[in-house]
């Protein structure tokens, strides 16, 4: 027989886990969630966040699978009040297994501290990630949403190419010379690059009691500004980002670090190389093509695209003369860049410019059975790419003598 008391404690423990007490809402709550009794929320008012993600568990047979999910979030961080009872981990996970059954949540992973529960009206998915170590949990929920940029047009203290984050506000500093280190990934490592040129440096803060923006908004604004320009990401993880733009024939290079309650934007100017090389003749090209078979062209593009920009214009004609002047001479046309960025982006980029060259010039009158194109990314540098200098004379297209 069980005595009274003990009777008493069974019967307050099945009351505790019931729907009816689930945990309570307040404005320190991320909705549709509340918290445990004698738990105090860490942040006055939840965090909310316009765009982040998480990791999430799925089970699948007897292990899990991970997935990612982002969307409008909310996060809060509770502590046990001072003195109070302690709810063991399975009793805050059966509390709020409890409340995400109101809007079809589903628990789809489960261990002594995790748990990730699916649910949400259809076409409206929601996660609940809660942790959860007796004296503290943590609840985190995602509304799952598409990414949509908020960067503002730049203005004020920001560079010319790239505004800020909404409820931030920056002081900057300009010089005309200096340098900084950009990280780019080289197939599975993660190597450093220092570049010169014009700097551009902002640190944005947010305003006061504004909502600050979690590190993956940041990174996902500016990756979004950085392809607008036809640029590329180099590097991006947890909380920095690097990429390049080529932009009207300058190289522009961009980095950024954020802890949410700031963001360091770092942009260098890279001098084009190119534009300090004179447009060559037709009787320069064609001494080059005898003696040794090839000659490099310095072609200013768009914006890392395979649109000529006027400037090469010049460049173009050369060529036709060249191939007026000389009926028999055929040429392959051959793309090149330098190191940085994935061997498939920097391919397709080469190739795409050598055949914009190659359109170019037959539609000034020139056979197209004369002219070949191909593209062959970084494999071929004629210089060094650990220096401005040397990646700028890589960025070329060469004539080659079929």
């Amino acid at each position: 027989m069980f005595s009274r008391a003990a009777l008493l404690a069974v019967l307050a423990a099945v009351i505790l886990l019931q729907p009816s007490q689930a945990p309570a809402q307040s404005g320190d709550d991320c909705q549709p969630f509340g918290r445990m009794p004698n738990y105090v929320p860490m942040h006055k008012g939840a965090l909310p966040r316009n765009y982040d993600g998480i990791e999430v568990r799925i089970k699948k047979g007897g292990d899990y699978e991970v997935q990612f999910v982002a969307g409008r979030a909310c996060r809060q961080v509770y502590t046990i009040r001072d003195g109070a009872r302690e709810a063991s981990d399975l009793e805050i996970q059966k509390n709020y297994l409890s409340q995400a059954a109101k809007i079809g949540g589903r628990q789809v992973y489960a261990d002594d501290r995790h748990l990730f529960v699916r649910g949400g009206a259809p076409g409206k998915e929601t996660w609940l990630y809660l942790y959860s170590q007796e004296n503290e949990i943590q609840v985190t929920v995602i509304e799952v949403q598409p990414f949509k940029p908020t960067l503002t047009a730049p203005s004020g203290a920001d560079h010319r190419l790239f505004g800020h984050m909404p409820n931030y506000s920056g002081k900057g500093e300009k010089r005309s010379f200096d340098k900084f280190t950009f990280n780019f990934k080289d197939g599975d490592d993660t190597k450093d690059i220092e570049v010169q040129g014009g700097r551009h440096a902002v640190v944005y803060l947010p305003r006061d009691n504004a909502t600050h923006s979690s590190d993956l908004d940041v990174r996902e604004n500016y990756r979004s500004a950085i392809e607008a320009l036809g640029g590329q990401v180099l590097f991006s993880e947890d909380r920095t980002l690097s990429a390049r733009a080529d932009v009207r024939g300058q190289t522009i290079w961009l980095h950024i670090y954020t802890q949410e309650n700031e963001i360091q934007l770092n942009v260098i100017e890279e001098k084009a190389f190119e534009a300090s090389i004179k447009t060559p003749a037709a009787s320069v090209l064609k001494a080059a093509l005898d003696k040794d078979g090839r000659v490099a062209l310095y072609v200013n593009f768009d914006s890392a695209k395979a649109a000529l920009l006027p400037d090469a214009q010049p460049v173009i004609a050369q060529v036709v003369k060249l191939l007026q002047d000389n009926p028999a001479l055929k040429l392959s046309i051959e793309g090149h860049t330098d190191n940085i960025g994935g061997d498939d982006y920097n391919k397709k980029l080469s190739a795409a410019r050598a055949a914009a060259v190659v359109a170019a010039v037959s539609g000034q009158g020139i056979g197209k059975d004369r002219l070949a194109s191909s593209g062959y990314g970084a494999e071929k540098p004629i210089a060094d790419n650990g220096s401005g200098e040397g990646r700028a004379k890589n960025r070329r297209v060469e004539l080659v003598k079929r």
